[in-house]
C-alpha cells in the first residue's frame, strides 16, 4: 500500500503519489521542471485513457524546450488537472501539488514500488547529472 504523502520517481522524472483523499496523482519532478525552465505550455493526456509504463501521456514546452510526459506506471486517467491550460506555470510553483498534471487509477500498486522513493531519486540525480 502506498502511502498519502509519499512520491515516487521514475528515470524520466515524473512521479506518483498518493493524496490525502487516497488518490492517485502525477506530476514532473522539481528537478525536471527547474530543467525545463519557465513552463509555457502542457499538453495534457486525455481524460478516460489508458497508458501503459514509459508510454507518452503529454508534452510540456517550456521558454527552452519541448519535453515529452511518460506514464511512470500502466495508469488509467481519471481527470487532468486543466487549471494548467491557463496557467502552466504551477508546474515551476509547485511541481508536487497545484502542479500535478493528472489524477490516476492504477491497477497494481506494486507497480509503484519498482519506481525509486525520493532519497534514491535524489541520489539519482545527483549521480547522473554531474555539474
Amino acid at each position: 500500500m502506498i502511502k498519502s504523502g509519499s512520491f515516487y520517481f521514475s528515470k524520466s522524472h515524473e512521479w506518483i503519489g498518493r493524496d490525502s483523499n487516497n488518490k492517485y496523482r502525477i506530476g514532473i519532478s522539481d528537478f525536471a521542471q527547474s530543467e525545463l525552465g519557465d513552463v509555457v505550455y502542457i499538453s495534457l493526456p486525455e481524460a478516460g485513457k489508458a497508458y501503459k509504463k514509459a508510454g507518452k501521456i503529454g508534452e510540456i514546452e517550456s521558454v527552452k524546450s519541448v519535453s515529452e510526459i511518460y506514464a511512470p506506471v500502466d495508469l488509467k486517467i481519471i481527470s487532468v488537472n486543466s487549471k494548467l491550460n491557463d496557467t502552466p506555470e504551477l508546474i515551476n510553483q509547485e511541481p508536487k501539488g497545484a502542479g500535478f498534471i493528472a489524477e490516476v487509477e492504477i491497477s497494481n500498486d506494486s507497480d509503484v514500488e519498482g519506481l525509486m522513493v525520493e532519497d534514491a531519486y535524489k541520489n539519482f540525480i545527483a549521480d547522473s547529472h554531474h555539474e
